[in-house]
C-alpha cells in the first residue's frame, strides 16, 4: 500500500487571455522543488468535456463515457488543489461542470484552493467551492491561498520572496502544503481499507 500521495493541481480556467496562467504556473514551480509527494497539473483546456447534461447522476456510481478519462484521472489521486478564478462573486462554469461530471472519485479525499482575482483576491470564488466539496464528501482543508492580480497590491506572485508580500505568500503556501499533505497521507490507508472491505 502506497503512502506517497499522488496529488491532481486542476487549473479551472478556459477563458481566452486568461490571467492566471502566471499563477499556475507559479505553483508549479513551487512544487517542482517538492519531494514529498508527485504532482501533476490539470488543465481543464485539455479536458474535453460537454455541459453536464447525463440523464443518470453519478451520485449513483454512472459516468458518461466523454468523462471516462477525467474520472480515472481523478480517481488515482490521493488529494487536489483547485487553482481557480473569481468571476462575478463566485468560480468559473467549466470548474463546476469538471466536478459535477464525477462523485465518488472526489470523496474522502483533501482539497486545498489557490484562488485568484482582482481586490479580493478570489476568495469569494474560494468560499463558494467550499461548499460544493464539502457536499462531495472531500475534505477541503482550512489553509488556503488568495493572489491579487492587481498592479502594485499585494500579495503579489511577483514580489521577491525577502519582501513582506513575498513571506506572507511563502508562509501560505508552506500552510497549506502542510496541512493538504497531512490530511492526503492520512487518509490512503482509510479509503484502502474501506476498498478491502467492499472487496
Amino acid at each position: 500500500m502506497s503512502t506517497n500521495p499522488h496529488i491532481l493541481v486542476v487549473f479551472g480556467s478556459t477563458r481566452q487571455g486568461r490571467r492566471g496562467e502566471v499563477v499556475a504556473n507559479w505553483l508549479m514551480d513551487r512544487l517542482a522543488l517538492r519531494t514529498d509527494a508527485t504532482y501533476e497539473l490539470v488543465d481543464l483546456r485539455d479536458v474535453s468535456l460537454p455541459f453536464f447534461d447525463s440523464p443518470d447522476s453519478p451520485v449513483y456510481g454512472h459516468i458518461a463515457p466523454e468523462a471516462e478519462q477525467w474520472a480515472a484521472q481523478v480517481e488515482q489521486a490521493d488529494g487536489f488543489i483547485f487553482v481557480t478564478p473569481e468571476y462575478n462573486h463566485g468560480y468559473s462554469a467549466v470548474l463546476k461542470n469538471a466536478i459535477d461530471h464525477l462523485y465518488s472519485q472526489w470523496a474522502h479525499k483533501p482539497a486545498a484552493i489557490v484562488s485568484y482575482g482582482g481586490f479580493a483576491a478570489g476568495y469569494r470564488a474560494a468560499e463558494q467551492l467550499r461548499q460544493v466539496l464539502i457536499e462531495l464528501k472531500m475534505v477541503p482543508i482550512r489553509e488556503q491561498m488568495g493572489v491579487s492580480l492587481v498592479p502594485n497590491w499585494v500579495p503579489s506572485i511577483s514580489d521577491a520572496s525577502d519582501s513582506p508580500s513575498g513571506a506572507f505568500l511563502n508562509r501560505s503556501f508552506n500552510g497549506m502544503m502542510t496541512e493538504l499533505l497531512w490530511w492526503a497521507t492520512t487518509l490512503i490507508p482509510a479509503r484502502e481499507r474501506d476498498r478491502l472491505s467492499q472487496d
